[in-house]
C-alpha cells in the first residue's frame, strides 16, 4: 500500500496523463486537416495540453510534506477546466466522447485537490516557526524590486543588493537564511560571488538559490557543482520559485537543527568525559582509602626497627663515651662498639628507605598523571600489593584470614612499566579477591578456607601474572562485562564498577598487554 502522499501524486499524475493523452490524440487526428479548417481547434488543445505538462513539470518539484497545498494553488492557477471551456463547440460536438474524458480528468484532478487536507506550504511553515531573512542579489533594479515585494507577501524579509561585492559585505556583517543570485552582473559575475561565498567561514552554509537568464543546462550543472542548492532560469515560474524558496529554507532549517543535535551531543560527551573523570578520581580515593589500613600496617613495621635501632645506637654512643673516658680505652671493645653502630645505621637506612617507598607508592597510587616507565621487578610489585591488599582487608575484618600460595619465578627480566599503575592494578584485583572469598566465607562455612594463588613465569617476550582464588566465581554471562565501565556484581555503596574498567586501560592500553578472566 502506497503511503498517502505518494498515493496523492499517483492519482494526480493519473488524471493529468488522461487529460493530455486525449488532448494529443485529438491534436494528431486536427493535422489530417491539411486545409487549415481546424486551426482554431488545434490551437485550443495546445494550450490544453501546455498548462498541463506545467503542472507535470510542478508536480515534479513539490516535496511530498507540502503537495496537497501547493498542487491545490497550481491547479487553480492553471485552470484547465477554463482551457476546455475555450473549445470550439463545433470540436466538442464532433469529439463529445473525448472531450467528455477530458473533462472528467480535469474535473477528477480538481476534485483531488479540493478532498486533499490542508497543509501549509514550505515557504508558510518556515516564516511561523522564525521570520526568514533572504538578501536578493541583482544588477536589474526593476528584478530587484519584483523579488522583494513577491517575497515579502509571502513573510520574508527581504535585503537586496545591486553587485556582488555589496552582497558579500553584507553576508560579512548579517546573518542570511538564503540568498538568491543573479548570474551575469558587471565586476564580480555570480559564479565569482557563489565561490567566495563557499570558500569564507561565516557564509559556507547559508544556501543559495541561483536566478539567471542563462538558460543552459551547463551554466545549472556549474552552478550546482559550485555549491548552489538551486538553479531556477528567468522569467521564472512564481509558484515554482516559491516551492523551491520553502523547500531549500526546510532543507536549511533541517541542518541547523541536525548541527544543533550534534553540537548538545559534543557537548554531553564532554560531559560525560568529565563526569567519568572525576569518578575514577573518586574510585582511586576510594581504592586509597581501603588500603590505608593495610599502609599504615606496613609503615609500622620499618618505623619500629627504626626507632629500635635508633634506641640501641643511642646505647652504643653511651658505651663508646665511657670507653673512650677510661684511661686505657680497650680498642678491640670500641672497634665492637663501631661496628654494632655501623650496622645498626645500615638497619635504619634500609628501613627508613623502606618507610620512604610505602610513602611514595602511597602518594603515586592516589596521583592523576600518567607516570614515567621503568625496568621493574614484577615479583616485588606483587609482594608489595599483596601485602598492602592483605593488611588492607585485615584492618576492615581483623578475623578474616587466608592461605596464600605464591609461586614467583626466579630470574625473571625487568621489565618497563609504570610501577604505581602496575601496582593499582594488582591490588584492585586483589581486593576483588579477597573480597570475593570473604563473601563466600560468611555463607559457606567452617569447611571453607579462603585461598589465594599468585603466579608468575616469563613468557619469552612478556611476564605473566596469574591471580587465582577459590570464591565463588564468574560466570561466562558476566565475564564478559566485568571490564565495561560502571559494571559491579557488588551491592550498592560497596563499589563504584570502576576499578577493573581502569585496569584494563592500564594494562591494555598504556601497556599494550592485555587482561583476561
Amino acid at each position: 500500500m502506497k503511503p498517502p502522499a505518494a498515493q496523492f501524486r499517483h492519482d494526480l499524475r493519473n488524471a493529468l496523463n488522461h487529460l493530455i493523452g486525449y488532448a494529443e490524440i485529438l491534436t494528431e487526428e486536427l493535422s489530417d486537416h491539411p486545409d487549415g479548417s481546424e486551426e482554431h481547434s488545434s490551437a485550443a488543445l495546445k494550450e490544453v495540453i501546455v498548462r498541463a505538462r506545467e503542472l507535470v513539470r510542478l508536480l515534479q518539484t513539490f516535496p511530498d510534506e507540502t503537495l496537497p497545498a501547493q498542487a491545490r494553488e497550481a491547479v487553480y492557477r492553471a485552470s484547465l477546466t477554463e482551457a476546455l471551456d475555450q473549445l470550439p463547440p463545433s470540436l466538442r460536438h464532433r469529439h463529445s466522447e473525448d472531450f467528455a474524458k477530458m473533462l472528467q480528468a480535469a474535473s477528477s484532478l480538481t476534485a483531488l485537490v479540493d478532498e486533499a487536507p490542508e497543509a501549509p506550504s514550505l515557504a508558510t511553515a518556515v516564516t511561523q516557526g522564525a521570520e526568514a531573512d533572504v538578501l536578493v542579489v541583482d544588477d536589474d533594479p526593476i528584478n530587484r524590486d519584483l523579488l522583494r515585494r513577491m517575497l515579502e507577501r509571502q513573510g520574508y524579509s527581504v535585503t537586496t543588493a545591486a553587485t556582488g561585492q555589496d552582497c558579500l559585505d553584507l553576508l560579512s556583517r548579517h546573518h542570511f537564511d538564503l540568498v538568491l543570485l543573479d548570474v551575469i552582473m558587471p565586476g564580480l559575475s555570480g559564479f565569482d560571488v557563489l565561490s567566495r561565498i563557499r570558500e569564507a567561514a561565516d557564509s559556507r552554509a547559508v544556501p543559495v538559490i541561483v536566478i539567471s537568464a542563462l538558460d543552459e543546462s551547463s551554466a545549472a550543472i556549474r552552478c550546482i557543482q559550485m555549491g548552489a542548492e538551486d538553479y531556477l532560469p528567468k522569467p521564472f515560474d512564481p509558484v515554482l520559485l516559491r516551492a523551491r524558496i520553502g523547500a531549500t529554507l526546510e532543507k536549511k532549517r533541517l541542518r541547523d537543527q541536525e548541527a544543533k543535535h550534534a553540537k548538545d551531543l559534543e557537548q554531553a560527551l564532554i560531559e560525560l568525559h568529565g563526569a567519568k573523570d572525576r569518578l575514577v578520581v573518586q574510585e582511586k580515593l576510594a581504592s586509597l582509602g581501603a588500603l590505608t589500613a593495610g599502609i599504615a600496617h606496613e609503615l609500622k613495621n620499618p618505623l619500629n626497627f627504626i626507632t629500635n635501632f635508633a634506641s640501641l645506637s643511642r646505647e652504643i654512643v653511651e658505651d663508646l663515651e665511657q670507653e673512650l673516658g677510661r684511661p686505657e680505652p680497650d680498642s678491640a671493645e670500641l672497634r665492637d662498639l663501631l661496628k654494632t653502630l655501623r650496622e645498626n645505621l645500615d638497619r635504619i637506612e634500609t628501613h627508613g628507605k623502606r618507610a620512604d617507598s610505602i610513602v611514595r607508592g602511597m602518594l603515586l597510587h592516589s596521583h592523576g598523571q600518567p607516570g614515567r616507565r621503568e625496568a621493574a621487578d614484577m615479583n616485588a610489585l606483587v609482594d608489595e600489593a599483596l601485602n598492602l591488599a592483605y593488611h588492607g582487608m585485615r584492618a576492615q575484618d581483623s578475623g578474616f584470614n587466608v592461605t596464600i600460595e605464591k609461586n614467583l619465578a626466579g630470574g625473571l627480566p625487568p621489565v618497563p612499566v609504570v610501577a604505581q599503575d602496575i601496582s593499582r592494578v594488582l591490588v584492585n584485583i586483589l581486593n576483588n579477591a579477597l573480597y570475593a572469598t570473604a563473601e563466600k566465607k560468611r555463607t559457606a562455612g567452617a569447611d571453607y578456607m579462603p585461598c589465594l594463588r599468585v603466579t608468575t613465569r616469563d613468557a619469552g617476550d612478556s611476564v605473566e601474572l596469574i591471580l587465582e582464588d577459590n570464591g565463588p566465581g564468574v560466570s561466562p554471562g558476566l565475564a564478559q562485562k566485568i571490564f565495561e565501565p560502571f559494571f559491579t556484581t557488588k551491592p550498592a555503596g560497596a563499589g563504584t564498577g570502576l576499578g577493573l574498567s581502569i585496569s584494563y586501560d592500564i594494562i591494555v592500553r598504556a601497556h599494550e598487554g592485555s587482561l583476561t578472566v
